[in-house]
């Protein structure tokens, strides 16, 4: 299946015009060949991130501890697919045993892309890189074969109970980030309960949408993820600031791995802008609202489709 590229929804960077980070081998083929070919490599020969076979990334695995951890919720024998569609983007599909569309665990697909950064979030011009980052063009985590419950209730766009995996995913990711010499790795949420989860790991790029992110989850600290997930589909989520009801934009979120990115989220500027907004806004929860609401959408729509 192909998705839409997320450099089209940018909002802070923008893509250099050399946006397809080619990888080593493009440069020893024949210009004149057609380059399309090299989209499509066998999946014998493809690499993830253009230096991951599939034993590496089953070694990864056991490194961070994700083998042991999905061996905990009676999984094993993972089988391991790579491929590299036609607009360069990775794909990393983790199987419970057999390559089959019912075993599907993990579904990870992302591109290398260098950005220019907004540089009004710079101390001067001077300050502003071309980055090389890793875009988490789609992340799935989700176990085929448990149904949700009480303890697990379903999310706003979610198909299966998760895997509880992330940490492990951002501890992974984070090794292969370290051994491709990247900047960092990057993600826009369409959801907010999916920034919530990134944001042990990810930052906004901007320290506006960050402050924000993290005072609704200091007032509303008592709520479960998934009632602010409904909270903020229902627009129950009031800004008492402004008395009308939170809406979450979708922006940058950075995984920083380099010194630039890390300086960055650290730098007087980016800190100044966060404080002062954090401390400036007020968030209250309709919770009984947001019950009848969610009733109310759940009898026309299903909760994989909000």
């Amino acid at each position: 299946m192909k998705t839409p590229n997320k450099s089209s929804f940018l909002k802070y960077f923008k893509p250099t015009k050399n946006q397809n980070i080619l990888s080593e081998e493009t440069f020893e083929v024949d210009l004149e060949e057609d380059l399309g070919h090299l989209a499509f490599q066998k999946k014998s020969n493809a690499l993830f991130l253009s230096r991951f076979n599939e034993n590496n990334i089953l070694e990864l695995m056991n490194k961070v501890g994700l083998t042991k951890h999905l061996n905990s919720l009676g999984l094993d024998n993972f089988q391991v697919d790579i491929e590299k569609d036609e607009s360069q983007i990775n794909y990393l599909k983790v199987y419970y045993q057999e390559k089959e569309p019912q075993n599907l665990l993990i579904d990870l697909r992302v591109s290398e892309t260098r950005f220019i950064p907004d540089k009004d979030f710079f101390e001067n011009d001077n300050d502003v890189e071309v980055l090389d980052m890793v875009v988490i063009e789609w992340l799935s985590a989700q176990h085929p074969y448990k149904s949700f419950d009480h303890d697990r209730p379903q999310l706003p766009g979610q198909k299966n109970p998760g895997l509880g995996s992330l940490n492990y995913l951002m501890e992974l990711m984070y090794l292969a980030g370290k051994k491709i010499y990247k900047d960092g790795f990057m993600d826009i949420p369409e959801h907010f309960h999916g920034a919530t989860m990134y944001s042990k790991k990810f930052k906004f790029f901007n320290p506006v949408s960050e402050a924000i992110l993290r005072a609704v989850l200091r007032d509303l600290q008592e709520y479960s993820l998934a009632e602010l997930a409904w909270g903020v589909i229902t627009e129950t989520i009031i800004d008492s600031t402004t008395n009308k009801p939170f809406i979450y934009e979708s922006s940058e979120q950075i995984f920083p791995l380099s010194k630039f990115m890390k300086d960055y989220f650290n730098s007087k500027k980016y800190q100044e802008t966060f404080n002062q907004v954090y401390k400036s806004q007020k968030f209250d929860f309709n919770y009984d609202k947001m019950l009848e609401l969610r009733q109310e959408l759940l009898q026309e729509n299903n909760p994989e489709d909000l």
